[in-house]
């Protein structure tokens, strides 16, 4: 693994690995990887925005809609503190394969149950209680499976199959399959995704890696166990590594901000943009093609830029989309005239003049989300040991979960006395003030370098 980051503030990060030319994605052991995940998170996407779209038509209160949401996030953050521990001294192919195959025993029980709002949540609880045994391990083996010099390029390729998977899931499979189909056909195709990825799963072999030198070093999953004590280590790595714990918090406050967002879609697309929520597919097109030329971009970027800055800089574009789209009826009235805009019918669809503009703005916001994710998720592969990886990302999870709760559980009261406009300009503002801290904060690393001086580097 890479050295240690200076941890002072003012410390750049020194360039990230090119990609090479090879399609990383042919790689046979990390082909294994990202189909196992790729059909886990399509599963988990489409069971997620389902269970949302059944809340949403069956009561019509955007609260419920948030507590649905935050039925998601809550056992992450509970659950990641223990779970990180366990993925760190367990083979991950394994843990992935039982988490993978008690998610899809899930579904086909809540298929023979009566199918009821409280069943639903119970469902929802079950499913998010096993997320946190998936996410960090899937992450962890990532630098077992592949080239240290191919890292931006895995992790930039699975930034392109989550985002795969979170259109599969949330704009296709989830809504078509709730309407045209029913629940029924919505959670027996989820349950019989998160089946293959089970069984992939149990395919991923024990990887073997070779670092940057061209040496080939045995490394198997096995062996990537932690050496020292618990989470204490992985918290106290993160505090004397400026680098580091920057990208954990990128990383955590854009997954902190994506659920309220995912919670206001319905309210907003409705409301503010006067479309119905079967139309989401078109809306959001633009946001999709952004999000692919970031990842056709960003290692090339991070070529030529710091790759923190990256982040930094991708993190701030997202937030200020954010506020833009909730200023929507004033950019709408501001370029009626000089752009003459009206509404379009495009056949399939009638899009509205704020509709045009939103998809206007979800362009860069797409590509400022590729930015972010790519360029924290290289940083923290590179730099973080192997050994502690699965409890760094486990933290990044408990402090996104943490961060979430505050913003659904009051923006969703808020939907209910203020515009989903108002309640979505003023979301970002917590986020916002801790970003500033923790890109400009300062961290005491005397400790942490003393309690990490013996992690396996």
């Amino acid at each position: 693994m890479a050295d240690e980051a200076p941890a002072t503030g003012g410390a750049s990060l020194p360039d990230l690995p090119d990609a090479t030319p090879v399609s990383v994605h042919l790689n046979r052991d990390f082909r294994v990887l990202w189909l196992a995940r790729t059909m886990g998170q399509t599963a988990a996407n489409t069971a997620q925005f389902g269970s949302l779209i059944v809340i949403v038509e069956n009561t019509g209160s955007g609260f419920l809609s948030s507590i649905v949401v935050l039925s998601w996030v809550l056992p992450a953050a509970l659950i990641s503190i223990l779970s990180g521990l366990i993925v760190d001294r367990v083979p991950k192919k394994w843990m992935l394969f039982v988490a993978n195959g008690l998610r899809a025993s899930g579904c086909f029980v809540f298929i023979l149950s009566s199918q009821g709002t409280v069943e639903i949540f119970i469902l929802v609880l079950f499913l998010a209680s096993l997320g946190p045994f998936v996410g960090p391990a899937e992450s962890a083996l990532v630098p077992t499976l592949v080239r240290r010099e191919n890292l931006t390029a895995a992790n930039a390729f699975l930034n392109l199959m989550r985002y795969v998977a979170q259109i599969a899931g949330l704009v296709v499979l989830a809504p078509v399959l709730v309407r045209v189909a029913g629940v029924d056909a919505l959670f027996i195709t989820t349950g019989a995704l998160f089946a293959g990825s089970a069984v992939y799963s149990a395919l991923i072999p024990m990887g073997v890696v070779t670092h940057h030198d061209s040496t080939d070093i045995e490394f198997p999953d096995e062996e990537a166990r932690p050496r020292t004590k618990g989470l204490r280590e992985a918290r106290d790595f993160l505090r004397g590594n400026r680098a580091v714990w920057q990208a954990v918090v990128q990383l955590a406050l854009l997954a902190a901000l994506l659920p309220l967002l995912l919670a206001l879609t319905p309210v907003y697309v409705t409301e503010a943009l006067d479309q119905k929520v079967s139309e989401l597919p078109v809306v959001i097109f633009p946001a999709i093609l952004g999000m692919l030329f970031g990842l056709r971009m960003v290692s090339g970027l991070a070529r030529s830029r710091d790759t923190a800055w990256l982040g930094t800089v991708g993190l701030a574009v997202f937030i200020g989309a954010v506020v833009a789209l909730s200023l929507i009826d004033v950019w709408a009235e501001a370029l009626e005239n000089p752009l003459a805009l009206r509404g379009l019918d495009i056949g399939v669809i009638e899009i509205s003049r704020e509709t045009q503009i939103v998809m206007i703005i979800l362009l860069p916001m797409g590509f400022a989300f590729s930015l972010v994710n790519v360029a924290a998720n290289a940083i923290l592969n590179v730099r973080v040991p192997v050994g502690m990886q699965g409890r760094v990302f486990s933290l990044q999870t408990v402090m996104a979960g943490a961060a979430s709760i505050p913003p659904l559980l009051i923006g969703g009261a808020l939907t209910e006395i203020l515009d989903v406009r108002i309640v979505l300009g003023i979301s970002p503002v917590v986020l916002v003030l801790a970003w500033a801290f923790a890109r400009f904060g300062t961290l005491n690393p005397r400790t942490a370098r003393r309690r990490t001086a013996a992690a396996p580097q």
